[in-house]
């Protein structure tokens, strides 16, 4: 309980810092671009495109809605795997300034969430315009949206930190992430259903939490229905878990991050 304490302590403590990072990271992204911020709204609607056109028309396949079906499950998963992939080197790029002050090794990580969120809040906007545009009706459901995007951060934060710790030490973590990602495409009902997959597979796909994630955020944006309750409390206390341990496991290694970067 008292680590869990301690990082509240030092998100207070370093709040200017992460402010400072964000923006700096934010701005830094923008600025070797022509389009700048434009590139943050034409980035989620891009890729839905891409996915439209060779699902829906080149091969065949999707139903009614398919778009929107298709846009409100490639925005959660792009921010999932932005954040997995930029996780790996979240402490490791940032040796200089490990090396000349301390700072405690997790703001890194939450820097590189909050990147990717600010990011992630600006294609939701897009979705929700698009929905609106495509003539999927706004109800009450849709205050159920925050509630899923804190489960889903969260257990992106905990994965980060693991994936934080392995880049330092396993330089190849990267290769490996990227590759992991691709595959989760396919792992999660993003391009199908949950009702297309045969009985005997239902299990195995929602062993993985996007699964979960993203059948609720359609729930209540496609269909006017509950969220997976059950589903995102498991993920929630799984989360909490292990983001204590991961927590643990900064601080036990937290003066040899300098050594090694």
């Amino acid at each position: 309980m008292f680590i869990l304490i301690d990082f509240i302590k030092q998100m207070k403590m370093n709040r200017d810092l992460i402010f400072h990072l964000v923006l700096s990271d934010l701005k830094s992204k923008t600025s070797r671009t022509y389009l700048g911020l434009l590139w943050w709204v034409a980035d989620p609607v891009l890729y839905m495109l891409i996915f439209y056109v060779l699902v829906h028309l080149i091969l065949d396949r999707g139903g009614p809605n398919y778009p929107a079906f298709l846009f409100v499950g490639l925005i959660p998963l792009k921010w999932t795997i932005s954040c997995l992939v930029d996780s790996v080197t979240s402490i490791s790029s940032k040796s200089r300034i490990i090396q000349q002050i301390y700072v405690p090794k997790v703001i890194f990580v939450v820097v590189r969430l909050l990147v990717n969120t600010v990011k992630f809040i600006i294609s939701m906007f897009v979705l929700l315009i698009f929905l609106w545009l495509y003539g999927i009706p706004v109800t009450a459901m849709f205050l159920y949206m925050p509630l899923i995007v804190i489960v889903h951060g969260f257990l992106l934060l905990t994965c980060m930190i693991y994936l934080a710790h392995l880049g330092i030490y396993v330089k190849d973590t990267k290769n490996v992430i990227q590759y992991a990602t691709r595959v989760l495409l396919y792992l999660s009902p993003i391009l199908y259903s949950i009702e297309s997959v045969p009985r005997t597979l239902v299990w195995w796909i929602y062993v993985n939490p996007v699964t979960t994630l993203i059948i609720s955020y359609r729930n209540i944006f496609l269909y006017q229905s509950d969220v997976q309750w059950g589903g995102l409390a498991v993920l929630s206390i799984l989360s909490l878990i292990a983001f204590y341990l991961g927590l643990m496991l900064l601080a036990r290694y937290d003066k040899q991050y300098a050594k090694v970067i």
